[in-house]
């Protein structure tokens, strides 16, 4: 079996629709994809619609972004029951912060002579989870930028004149959101990031598994993250944090996989807690 456990569509910051990323990855091969956006699950719906005409499996699945001190963790929530009313009125409030932030984004873009709008950038994200990435779209459109990464490097990244951070949802709070609807919590790309010293505290808290296989992470990093693993008796998962704008290579969907026996695990694991 080939199982890519992150993949984003056009829901939250990817470039293509729902059903356009399952006819992607049916196409590449894959028997099971995650659709898993960021802070919202608007996208599962279209996907699984899309899949039923194929034989790939889609797992409903979130990430959501959240901070301990100055680092920032991923979790991804697999499994989640994405029809939960209290799970969408929590994602709804991250959405609302995403659109706070990315005004702010904007009257600092302002403030250094770049003319920009919020309607100009939600033509990019449409009715879905607005990201910076749309903001980056937006300003290459306006001749502003290059690309979306000359847009970061230029302007949004983090130490760049337009950069206004994440509201800051703890990784406890984070987890406690996926549980809370029946999901399986685990830790993304952590080598990303850093912050290796809380994965301990993370385990008791309620991650089951650690994102050790992706594109982020270098051979050293993966046998690390595969160490870290089997000390804290966590499943091991991996993805190709697919999202389709500019991805090289090693982002490419399904170019890094669950190991499927993992992926049994992680499988009988949501079973039992449904």
């Amino acid at each position: 079996m080939r199982i890519d456990m992150h993949v984003h569509t056009k829901a939250s910051d990817g470039l293509y629709r729902p059903s356009d990323v399952v006819r992607m990855a049916a196409a590449a091969g894959l028997d099971v994809i995650a659709i898993s956006d960021h802070d919202t699950v608007q996208g599962i719906d279209e996907a699984r619609g899309a899949a039923a005409e194929t034989r790939l499996r889609v797992v409903p699945a979130v990430e959501i972004n959240s901070y301990h001190g100055d680092t920032e963790y991923h979790i991804l929530g697999y499994w989640v029951d994405h029809t939960s009313v209290t799970l969408r009125s929590s994602l709804g409030e991250l959405q609302k912060a995403r659109i706070d932030r990315m005004h702010k984004v904007i009257a600092r873009l302002g403030e250094i002579g770049i003319t920009l709008t919020p309607e100009e950038v939600m033509v990019f994200a449409e009715e879905g989870s607005v990201g910076r990435p749309h903001i980056a779209r937006a300003l290459v459109k306006k001749k502003y930028a290059s690309s979306v990464r000359d847009a970061f490097n230029k302007y949004i990244a983090e130490g760049k004149p337009a950069y206004v951070p994440r509201s800051k949802l703890s990784p406890r709070e984070a987890i406690a959101i996926i549980t809370s609807a029946s999901g399986l919590a685990v830790l993304a790309h952590p080598g990303l990031w850093g912050g290796d010293e809380l994965i301990p505290q993370l385990a008791a808290w309620g991650i089951i598994g650690i994102e050790a296989y992706s594109p982020d992470h270098t051979p050293s990093q993966i046998r690390h993250y595969l160490g870290m693993a089997k000390e804290h008796g966590l499943i091991v998962t991996g993805g190709s944090d697919f999202h389709g704008w500019g991805d090289n290579a090693a982002m490419r969907i399904g170019s890094v996989c669950t190991p499927p026996d993992q992926f049994a695990l992680l499988q009988a694991k949501a079973k039992r807690s449904s």
